[in-house]
């Protein structure tokens, strides 16, 4: 289930840029409303975040999408595993993505709290 109430937002241009980079654009409209049935109010960093994982995993399938988005609305924190970490000796480690996502969502922090959000 989506966590939202209220309107859904657009998709960020950097996720509508990496669709359009993926897939034909044929298909473009069919993606952006796929990845757009998630949404959560955490705000459009934490949307980001997902959209961008599930399209860089994705393989350019539409039907990919449509799973990793199912498993995003049941629970975002397992699309955040399949995307951002990855099993290396045993262990659970973050991969580069996951470095990256979380270097973006603090600079993002920062920005809001130094507007004073």
């Amino acid at each position: 289930m989506t966590k939202s109430t209220g309107a859904i937002p657009d998709l960020s241009q950097r996720v509508k840029a990496l669709i359009w980079e993926i897939f034909p654009p044929a298909d473009a409209p069919r993606i952006r409303e796929l990845v757009r049935e998630f949404h959560w109010t955490l705000g459009p960093a934490f949307d980001d975040r997902i959209h961008l994982d599930i399209l860089e995993i994705c393989d350019g399938k539409v039907e990919r999408v449509r799973e990793l988005v199912e498993l995003a609305k049941v629970d975002w924190r397992d699309l955040i595993m399949v995307a951002e970490y990855d099993a290396v000796g045993g262990k659970i480690v973050q991969n580069d993505r996951g470095k990256i996502r979380l270097a973006e969502l603090h600079v993002e922090k920062m920005r809001r709290a130094a507007d004073g959000e």
